[in-house]
């Protein structure tokens, strides 16, 4: 038999109580149950690419207790968005059990501590992000600007989820 967060709730007594028990676990166990279990190594394609790919190792993750795995080199989907010169902001990477690979923008902000993550889907995990902050002439165009362009210098750094991670979780 699984133990599954369901299975455990059972017991508590009461429609509300398990209810509410149900809306703050779930989040935190999908995290857990749905993570990278080896990093990605995020990296620019190539030199005058504006795609993100794996890097030179396979990719693990657990998806709902299921593992999942993509291959290095595997290019991440285009980047869509804008990203205004001088601001920051994130571009996340999520894979579901079917091996689907997504992305999703936060929210610019001023400072790195001010850019708004993307909800994290559930049953997704999140294979890692970049963050942007253009410091050039221009603004960086998610598909259109290189992510090493000498101009307007997008400034990418890859970041790879390690463990359980949800910064919409917060005290």
């Amino acid at each position: 038999m699984n133990d599954t967060l369901t299975r455990f709730l059972v017991d508590v007594p009461g429609d509300i109580l398990r209810g509410i028990l149900r809306k703050a676990l779930f989040p935190l166990a999908d995290r857990y149950s749905t993570r990278s279990l080896r990093t990605a190594g995020l990296a620019i394609k190539a030199g005058g690419s504006t795609l993100v790919k794996i890097g030179a190792a396979d990719y693990y993750a657990s998806v709902q207790g299921k593992l999942v795995k993509k291959a290095a080199a595997t290019d991440m989907p285009a980047l869509a968005g804008t990203v205004s010169n001088a601001a920051f902001n994130v571009f996340c990477f999520f894979v579901d059990v079917a091996g689907t690979v997504t992305v999703a923008m936060g929210t610019a902000g001023a400072t790195l501590a001010a850019v708004k993550f993307p909800p994290i889907p559930e049953k997704k995990a999140l294979i890692g992000f970049i963050i942007v902050n253009p410091t050039g002439t221009g603004d960086f165009v998610g598909g259109t600007t290189v992510l090493d362009d000498a101009t307007v210098v997008p400034n990418v750094v890859y970041v790879n989820a390690d463990g359980p991670f949800d910064p919409t979780v917060i005290l």
